[in-house]
């Protein structure tokens, strides 16, 4: 399955001719996946102040399941954390009927430390955020604008920090294939922390922002897998 998706529900999107629910389902189904999950965006504080349509939202994905009985479909969303609106994206979620979160940091304050470390800092404050969610996403994100490697035995400490509290509380880890692989993120050194901690495989998420991304690199990113996990 695809665990990463986005659609027209999301502005980002939106904006570079992402298709409308069934053809999405169209396109998992050409690539031989057997289902996927819609992660839209919600990010508090971004895009002009834009919030999904709840009603439309879930009305649009709950047809596209019922049209199409042969995928497993699940509905979700991407929160973006930012502790400033934590409280506000709780509040805004917490009755939805959410099968899925995906808990990333896409904004992030600038510490008076290294880009990454500040990042990373962002994703262990993301772990205590006060809406319930099941995997991180994207875990080198930052590496697609900065283009250095963000290695583990350079944030062992942080990363570690991150590895325990995720493994004691059950929460998945992402591998991410929006991008040329390699690099995956996140990278062998932290996966193979990962997995001495307790973690178990990653789920794999495209992160496709339009439909002829979706399940992007999986093939590579499953064979990377099977050297860690298997």
């Amino acid at each position: 399955m695809d665990c990463h998706i986005h659609s027209t529900f999301s502005p980002d999107a939106l904006s570079i001719g992402a298709d409308l629910p069934q053809k999405i389902a169209d396109k998992v189904r050409a690539r031989a996946l057997r289902g996927f999950i819609i992660t839209d965006h919600l990010d508090i504080g971004h895009w002009n102040g834009y919030i999904i349509d709840f009603d439309k939202y879930f009305s649009a994905w709950n047809r596209v399941r019922d049209d199409n009985p042969d995928l497993t479909i699940y509905i979700g969303l991407e929160v973006g954390f930012e502790k400033q609106h934590d409280k506000q994206t709780a509040k805004l979620i917490k009755d939805l009927p959410l099968e899925y979160v995906i808990n990333s940091v896409h904004y992030y304050p600038h510490e008076d430390s290294p880009p990454y470390l500040s990042y990373l800092n962002a994703i262990r404050q993301s772990l205590d955020a006060d809406y319930a969610f099941n995997t991180i996403g994207h875990i080198g994100f930052l590496e697609r604008y900065k283009g250095d490697p963000m290695l583990y035995n350079d944030y062992r400490e942080i990363m570690d920090d991150i590895i325990k509290t995720a493994v004691s509380r059950g929460i998945r880890i992402e591998e991410n294939t929006n991008a040329p692989l390699p690099p995956h993120q996140p990278r062998e050194g932290f996966l193979r922390a990962y997995k001495a901690a307790g973690g178990i495989r990653p789920v794999l998420g495209s992160d496709a922002h339009t439909s002829d991304k979706i399940g992007q690199h999986f093939k590579e990113a499953n064979e990377f897998l099977d050297g860690i996990f298997d």
